[in-house]
């Protein structure tokens, strides 16, 4: 190859890679790639109008599920208290969704202080517990009328097709591993990371006079791991 090829050659390469560059750099400036803290929002009016993502913590009992559009609150994720942003949601609502979860969304700040979104992915905690000790959907309908309002341990199988984003009466059902029976789960928290169809999992809790399990914890089984 000749010098004039060669030079030809690396032109040619160099446009490649500034062409591939500028693609992906305007890929992520359009859909808010780069990601913001809610100290980094609140703190700077700059950002105002300016389409971001950020991500932040679920403050807890700030959502209603059956609002539309949805609105709750996020905080950084290692503060507790101070500082939250409001947040209007517009689009589907992971089924991931809860207390305490980490939610990214892709939106934009607008002049009220008010992070209006159409996009939104959560991150979940991977959580697993034994479900030694722990009652099984069989044991719990069997001692039902004794153990109402008592707290327990419950672990079963995640029916298919029963998850359910938080806001509704019902999050998921749990069965005995043969399927039969089942229970209802109400919970408001964030479902662990890996939790599907047949997964098994070990709640906290108590079953209620109407036969529902409110649960306070939703973990993994550590066979899952």
């Amino acid at each position: 190859m000749n010098k004039r090829a060669k030079m030809r050659l690396i032109g040619v390469t160099a446009i490649i890679v500034i062409s591939v560059t500028a693609i992906f750099l305007s890929v992520g400036a359009s859909d808010g790639a780069y990601t913001r803290e809610v100290g980094e929002l609140l703190e700077n009016p700059e950002f105002q109008g300016e389409r971001v993502k950020v991500s932040g913590m679920v403050v807890p009992g700030s959502w209603d599920g059956n609002a539309s559009p949805m609105r709750f609150e996020i905080r950084d994720r290692d503060q507790k208290s101070g500082p939250a942003l409001r947040i209007v949601y517009n689009g589907n609502v992971p089924s991931t969704f809860g207390d305490e979860v980490t939610a990214i969304l892709t939106g934009a700040i607008n002049a009220d202080g008010v992070f209006e979104s159409d996009s939104m992915m959560t991150e979940c905690p991977s959580k697993y517990e034994s479900a030694d000790g722990a009652l099984t959907v069989i044991d719990l309908k069997d001692k039902a009328d004794d153990i109402v309002g008592l707290p327990v341990r419950l672990t079963g199988f995640v029916v298919d097709g029963s998850i359910q984003p938080p806001g509704g009466e019902v999050r998921f059902t749990v069965a005995d591993r043969s399927g039969q029976p089942t229970v209802d789960i109400f919970y408001t928290g964030a479902l662990p990371d890996g939790m599907t169809d047949g997964s098994q999992v070990v709640l906290g809790g108590m079953i209620d006079a109407e036969g529902v399990f409110e649960a306070s914890s939703v973990s993994m089984s550590d066979t899952e791991q």
